[in-house]
């Protein structure tokens, strides 16, 4: 059985930098939420104003929708119920998120944010006897898919192959496959690829959103185990013998 392990890398999660905490969007949506400025997750939508104060990728940075997004698909997949899918988040800072199998996630966007920040406070969730999330930090990219042990490693990218997904997971001969997908909206991977061994599979020219490149991942591989079913089960056609020419 081939086990399938989904990486979201240099996703823009993380807590309000230092040098915008005491900025008074962010002052004021904590205040809101009765926490610490400095323990509240950045967030595009609350604390855009402040942006400005940061380096100039700044554009990408604040979108802990896109993780929600990307986990409750992966979650909720087929491929993970049938327990073929192990699903982790890497951020731009190099935080890791494990992500158990069973975990069930809020669907409610501002209940995931409280559990994420809960989650940074406590590194694990809920507990350690019942780890549904734990958080790991100073892990490389690299490092974590070396941990893996992986056959093959696949990186969702523009400028990769463009394949038909089912085709080119069903060419797979591994029994372990990591799939990296970028977790941001715009640019390109912060992390040194270079530094992994694998291939790069695009799903078309243009920057795609992270959740429907999910889908269109999840779809493939559903869509692969099909067509290695079939190519098990159906019978080679018997030869037929050469027809002699009339004398």
């Amino acid at each position: 059985m081939t086990q399938f392990f989904f990486i979201l890398a240099d996703s823009e999660l993380e807590l309000v930098p230092p040098e915008i905490v005491n900025e008074r969007c962010i002052l004021n949506n904590a205040r809101a939420r009765g926490k610490a400025p400095e323990k509240i997750l950045l967030d595009a939508s609350h604390h855009h104003p402040a942006f400005g104060k940061l380096p100039p990728d700044s554009e990408r940075r604040g979108r802990p929708d896109i993780v929600h997004f990307f986990l409750m698909l992966c979650i909720d997949s087929d491929l993970s119920v049938e327990g073929k899918l192990k699903v982790f988040v890497h951020t731009r800072n190099n935080d890791v998120i494990a992500v158990n199998p069973e975990t069930r996630l809020p669907p409610h966007y501002p209940r995931f944010v409280g559990l994420i920040e809960s989650l940074y406070e406590q590194r694990v969730v809920p507990s350690r006897e019942n780890a549904l999330l734990e958080l790991r930090n100073d892990v490389t990219l690299d490092a974590l898919v070396s941990a893996l042990k992986p056959d093959e490693v696949v990186v969702m990218t523009p400028s990769g192959e463009a394949v038909p997904l089912p085709e080119k997971f069903a060419s797979i001969k591994g029994e372990r496959v990591v799939v990296i997908i970028g977790g941001f909206s715009k640019g390109d991977f912060r992390s040194d690829l270079s530094k992994i061994k694998h291939t790069k599979v695009s799903v078309g020219p243009r920057l795609q959103k992270v959740w429907t490149v999910t889908a269109k991942i999840l779809c493939g591989i559903g869509f692969s185990a099909r067509i290695g079913e079939v190519k098990e089960t159906k019978p080679s056609k018997p030869r037929r013998a050469p027809k002699k020419k009339a004398e």
